[in-house]
């Protein structure tokens, strides 16, 4: 819906990747590979994202500042702004913070700070993925696994394992259904689409227009946007960890 007047946009890096990859899908930016050779690097990554690419995205008006966390030594520190590579603030250990595209079968190990964008169609095959964020389309085998430090999104045709998956906030694509046979156990929840399960959360479940809850939720905070259905039993401890106050 355009606005009576223009306004600046602000997107942190998770939402230009996900700007990104509905660009590639709609047909108005071409996939990565396609009319240039990509960079040629030793560990064989796939082409990084170029949001600077697409017609959708604006430039950002102040640095994004997010959470990072250390693949070698596990310390979160504080990043604000862009770059391509630091270094832990700790253990001085290099983090690449590059964001990614896979398009078809994957079995190389990526680690990044930054996204990875697994396409439908796309597949993991015994691969390790570590990253910032991942929004995941395409399948995994049972031999890969998945670790996000911060957001996965799922949609497409993913029907993620739980046990191949690890993630501190999830959020389910508009159009996606996902149905779990498991406790889920998060800091944020954020549905577009339906998710179907046990829920708890630390921080904030959130159903936006268009996405539905089913099941059982607990946390700490609860909303409901018009046009988001509920249909579960909700326990909602604002001061506490739902699983603290339920003993």
């Amino acid at each position: 819906m355009a606005a009576a007047k223009k306004r600046a946009k602000v997107m942190d890096g998770f939402s230009v990747v996900r700007s990104l990859a509905q660009a590639q899908q709609d047909g108005t930016l071409p996939r990565p590979g396609a009319g240039r050779r990509a960079e040629e690097t030793t560990s064989r990554l796939p082409p990084p994202a170029k949001p600077g690419d697409s017609p959708h995205i604006v430039k950002t008006i102040e640095p994004t500042r997010r959470t990072i966390r250390c693949f070698e030594c596990g310390y979160e520190f504080k990043l604000s702004g862009t770059t391509r590579t630091i270094y832990c603030s700790k253990c001085r250990e290099k983090i690449d913070m590059g964001d990614y595209v896979i398009e078809g079968p994957w079995t190389e190990e990526i680690k990044t700070g930054g996204s990875v964008v697994i396409r439908e169609g796309a597949r993991l095959e015994n691969v390790l993925i570590r990253a910032g964020n991942v929004i995941l389309e395409g399948a995994l085998d049972g031999q890969s696994t998945i670790e996000c430090t911060q957001w996965l999104e799922v949609g497409g045709e993913a029907e993620p394992n739980p046990r191949q998956v690890t993630m501190r906030n999830l959020r389910i694509a508009a159009g996606k259904t996902l149905r779990l046979r498991y406790k889920l156990q998060v800091h944020h929840v954020e549905l577009l689409g339906t998710l179907e399960g046990d829920v708890e959360a630390s921080g904030l479940v959130s159903i936006r227009e268009g996405g539905h809850l089913k099941g059982t939720v607990r946390g700490a905070h609860l909303q409901v946007e018009e046009g988001g259905g509920l249909s579960a039993r909700v326990f909602i401890w604002p001061q506490g960890n739902p699983l603290a106050a339920e003993t």
